[in-house]
């Protein structure tokens, strides 16, 4: 396999720790350079409660890793910025998910790790960020251990037949491995232009039903704001954020807001309330 589509996986009942079942679950990411994610790790976080943290496996780009350094020095420099995120952290009552960096090859032994040292947390979810393409050992290796995979695909026929190839190579490989977790492959699209009927999106969604695996209902809709970071556009018109979730007004009409519903659905994993004394 190479030039594999790029991707974020995250595993769900992960019990690579004692036995204990984890939540894990698996993710490709949802764009391309430039704007790697659309920050469904903030909304699921900050907003729905849950626990997770994000493991960024993607050396070449660290994408999670890298965004939370720039977003720590911006606040830093930033007295205003720092005020708004003390008072948002202060009424939120959690501190800020935690981003590991690891190597693929030892991205199991440190997840395990922090969950080792952390007992008292119950954490549902555990994100892991892997880079532009799954096609070395490690990856593939990682890709297995990982129980459900999200992978967005756009239309284009390149990212599509690369997409579907990694796809069926992990679904193939999760039937003849006794040892393999994965569950479920599903795939979504991504970038969408609403303004265009797309025959290719078409024929592919009959395909990939047609090879059994699993497609999102809905989309993500293209839109320039994913890119938008805290440094640049402040508190309350950053979309890309390791600290916030992209203010409401900002992901109307992109599908975030469905996407997370669904993901939740689909993981059989419900809102949290906490009290604010986390």
């Amino acid at each position: 396999m190479s030039d594999l589509c790029r991707g974020r996986l995250n595993g769900y009942q992960f019990s690579g720790l004692d036995d204990e079942k984890r939540n894990l679950v698996s993710m490709t990411d949802w764009l391309n350079a430039g704007t790697d994610n659309t920050n469904q790790e903030s909304m699921l976080y900050y907003e729905k409660g849950i626990e997770l943290f994000v493991v960024d496996c993607d050396l070449s780009q660290d994408s999670f890793y890298k965004l939370r350094q720039r977003e720590k020095a911006a606040i830093e420099e930033s007295p205003s910025l720092s005020e708004q995120m003390k008072s948002y952290f202060d009424q939120l009552g959690r501190k800020a998910y935690r981003v590991l960096k690891a190597d693929p090859k030892e991205a199991i032994a440190k997840t395990n790790a922090y969950l080792r040292s952390h007992p008292n947390e119950d954490f549902k979810l555990v994100i892991f960020d892997f880079p532009g393409h799954a096609g070395t050992r490690e990856l593939l290796e990682l890709s297995l251990e990982m129980d459900y995979i999200l992978s967005p695909i756009e239309a284009d026929v390149q990212s599509i037949v690369s997409c579907l190839a990694y796809a069926k190579s992990i679904s193939d490989l999760g039937v003849s491995i006794e040892t393999a977790r994965v569950k479920d492959i599903m795939l979504l699209w991504n970038k969408v232009d609403r303004r265009v009927k797309n025959t290719l999106m078409e024929h592919y969604s009959a395909y990939i039903k047609e090879e059994g695996l699993t497609l999102f209902p809905g989309c993500i809709y293209a839109t320039h704001r994913f890119s938008h970071e805290l440094e640049q556009y402040g508190f309350r018109g950053a979309f890309r954020s390791t600290y916030l979730p992209p203010h409401q007004s900002l992901r109307a009409g992109t599908g975030l807001d469905e996407l997370v519903e669904t993901l939740m659905e689909r993981l059989d994993i419900e809102a949290q309330k906490h009290d604010g004394n986390d």
